[in-house]
């Protein structure tokens, strides 16, 4: 997979959530993914090997980092170049939009649990601003249970949006138990008590560490040291200080910043490891103890009481006296370091980053397919570029027919027109049934797309059907497909077949029909669809194009579905006449920019001016109500996503919508999936608990 993943802010390698990067971005490369990384200016370095984008060197600053990665980063994002994105630190970070599939990965809130963690500025956007985009995240990892609690309690995050993905262990490349860093510090004739965090007050509570390295018993602290290894960060001067004034001041260490070829004899030479932290979002350093057969105690808080309970002496880290118990029972006791140090080697052996990294992709997978269609006015759209929309077509061509034929749709301003009243327009009876139960559905006019990035659910291209005609031909001469041509002008489709035959050998065109239909559905008309079914039948093909236009094209195939033998049929509108070279298209970079209609009109200005013009005014209304009630829903958070079921005793589908107040595209697809269900059963659709801004948000998107 093609992916993009934020390493901002990455603190110069020096916090875990550098690690986390560091670890996650080394196993989706090692599983054969592409990656592309997003890092702050100067950091490229700690990438070697990796493509990457640097922020502008003016986001030095955090606050200039913040809003950039926020305002400016998603509007760049090439949606086209990647499948999904990956924030790593979205407890930082976040995108005011999401151009593509984005996974926000939370470490913790801790500042919800440690007072005065941050200054007034950072507090402030990171309870108020912050929480407001993630919300809005497509998908939100917590790498903790405790994380993911706290995301719906505080962030007020959809639980349907979270996962529960633990992290790996961080171990060197090359095992060196017998590293001289002991020896370096002077720790090479004691035994020791290890905690490795940065120096951080009050979050990472060095200073009630201290104090309950006061309280041990003097038979202990005279034969045994406290090394706190780690940079220093916020509030380290009090940490220092304490440490200075304490009255065991000559057996407490600082080391500075541990490197990772550093840490196994660190860990491994250590007599006990501490971790006494307010609140942690996962605890890294106590899964790396556990692993080199450290006893740990920890706080028995956050994440820090998932991992340690049953594997470590859990405490209240607020109070001093528990964390010295712990420790005492530690250094006393070797029946206690035997068994926490057995109970930590298992414990350990359940974290792994390939497992993290295969998780994430395997979730975007999902993902990607559960968010293949974007649902447009109760109509689910393929997210599909031309090529794709090639790929899934012939894939439904090759497939032997399944009872009834499949109906194949190129989705344009005029069908959503055609099929959706709008005040002084009425629908096309009829028409909005077959598009909403449509096999494959793809956007063929710049507006549909456009509206999509309106909703937040962005389609990746236009995919014109007057391209697709000689895109299949030749995929069918390559395949083996079988095609009939069914409708247009008589010698404008025979022009077209001859244009094919020369241009793909190969190619067969088992039939070529063009008869008169009627839309309407009398004793006649069933009569004559019977017999051009029958000719159609006999030919046995595989792909059946249909050139009536719309909403003929449409309302035929719905009504014939059933009787056609043919695997898949695709409407295909006026493209035999631009194939045959009757009329002209517009120029590529008018095609590109979706001024088609443009020269359309130009060509043909008597005939296509009203069915343009009006068009797009129709259009216009319905995309506004649309796009405002996609905006009015994105202010409300959803505690929870619709469920609907079967009545059978009252014979209804009921979709229970308590708790939900925004109709994004996942509800949408959920709401569609009932209306779906409702017209199979034949029987109607029944609303519970749904609101008067949901019920508006419903008829905007036509779904009510």
């Amino acid at each position: 997979m093609r992916i993009l993943i934020s390493c901002i802010p990455f603190d110069r390698g020096r916090s875990g959530i550098s690690t986390y990067i560091r670890n996650v971005v080394g196993e989706l490369a090692a599983q054969g993914h592409d990656l592309t990384l997003l890092v702050e200016p100067g950091d490229a370095g700690f990438f070697p090997g990796f493509r990457t984008i640097q922020a502008p060197g003016w986001t030095r600053r955090a606050v200039c980092s913040m809003l950039w990665h926020l305002l400016i980063l998603p509007f760049r994002i090439r949606r086209k170049e990647y499948d999904f994105c990956l924030i790593a630190a979205a407890n930082r970070r976040a995108f005011a939009c999401y151009p593509l599939f984005t996974v926000a990965v939370v470490h913790d809130l801790a500042q919800y649990h440690v007072a005065g963690k941050y200054d007034r500025l950072r507090m402030f956007y990171l309870k108020h601003v912050l929480p407001f985009f993630i919300r809005r995240a497509p998908a939100v990892l917590a790498i903790s249970r405790s994380t993911a609690r706290d995301l719906e309690t505080f962030w007020r995050v959809a639980p349907q949006k979270i996962r529960v993905v633990w992290n790996g262990l961080s171990l060197p490349e090359v095992s060196n138990p017998l590293h001289d860093w002991p020896e370096r510090n002077g720790l090479a004739a004691e035994p020791y008590i290890l905690y490795i965090s940065r120096i951080e007050s009050p979050g990472k509570n060095h200073l009630n560490l201290i104090r309950a390295f006061e309280l041990l018993p003097e038979r202990l602290a005279s034969r045994c040291r406290l090394v706190c290894a780690g940079a220093d960060w916020h509030g380290a001067e009090a940490v220092h200080a304490a440490a200075a004034n304490s009255s065991r001041r000559g057996r407490i260490l600082f080391t500075g910043f541990l490197p990772a070829g550093d840490l196994e004899a660190a860990f491994r030479n250590a007599a006990c490891y501490v971790f006494p932290s307010f609140f942690e979002g996962f605890g890294l350093s106590l899964i790396e103890a556990m692993h080199y057969r450290v006893p740990c105690c920890c706080s028995n808080n956050s994440s820090l009481g998932e991992i340690g309970e049953g594997a470590a002496l859990l405490f209240d880290p607020r109070k001093p006296e528990e964390i010295a118990a712990a420790l005492t029972a530690i250094l006393e006791s070797e029946e206690t370091r035997s068994r926490l140090i057995a109970a930590g080697e298992e414990r350990a052996r359940a974290f792994r980053w390939s497992t993290h990294a295969a998780k994430i992709a395997g979730w975007c997978r999902e993902a990607a397919a559960s968010h293949s269609a974007a649902v447009l006015f109760g109509i689910p759209v393929a997210r599909v570029a031309t090529a794709e929309a090639l790929d899934r077509i012939a894939e439904l061509a090759g497939r032997p027919p399944a009872g009834r034929c499949r109906i194949l749709v190129t989705l344009n301003v005029d069908f959503l027109v055609n099929a959706l009243p709008v005040c002084f327009h009425r629908a096309v009876p009829g028409l909005l049934p077959v598009l909403r139960g449509a096999d494959f559905v793809c956007a063929d006019g710049m507006p549909v797309v456009l509206l999509s990035r309106l909703l937040g659910c962005p389609l990746p291209e236009r995919v014109a059907g007057a391209d697709l005609v000689p895109l299949l031909a030749e995929r069918a001469a390559r395949d083996g497909l079988r095609l009939y041509f069914l409708g247009g002008a008589p010698d404008q489709t025979r022009k077209a077949e001859a244009i094919l035959l020369e241009r793909f050998p190969g190619l067969r065109i088992v039939g070529i029909d063009t008869p008169f239909v009627s839309p309407d559905d009398t004793e006649e008309s069933r009569r004559q669809d019977a017999e051009i079914c029958a000719r159609i039948n006999a030919a046995r093909p595989d792909l059946l194009l249909v050139a009536f236009g719309n909403p003929k094209q449409e309302l035929w195939l719905g009504r014939n579905a059933a009787q056609l033998k043919a695997a898949a049929a695709i409407g295909i509108g006026g493209s035999f006449n631009f194939l045959s070279g009757s009329v002209r298209r517009a120029p590529r970079w008018m095609q590109r920019s979706g001024l088609e209609w443009v020269y359309r009109i130009v060509q043909e200005p008597a005939r296509l001016w009203k069915r343009y013009g009006l068009g797009l005014l129709k259009f216009g209304w319905l995309a506004g109500w649309s796009a405002a009630a996609s905006w009015i829903g994105a202010l409300l958070p959803n505690c929870r996503e619709p469920v609907f079921a079967f009545r059978e005793k009252e014979n209804v589908v009921e979709a229970e919508c308590s708790g939900v107040h925004r109709l994004g595209n996942p509800e949408r697809r959920t709401i569609l999936a009932a209306r779906l269900e409702a017209d199979r059963r034949r029987c109607p659709l029944r609303f519970r608990n749904a609101g008067p801004l949901l019920r508006f948000q419903l008829r905007a998107h036509r779904l009510l």
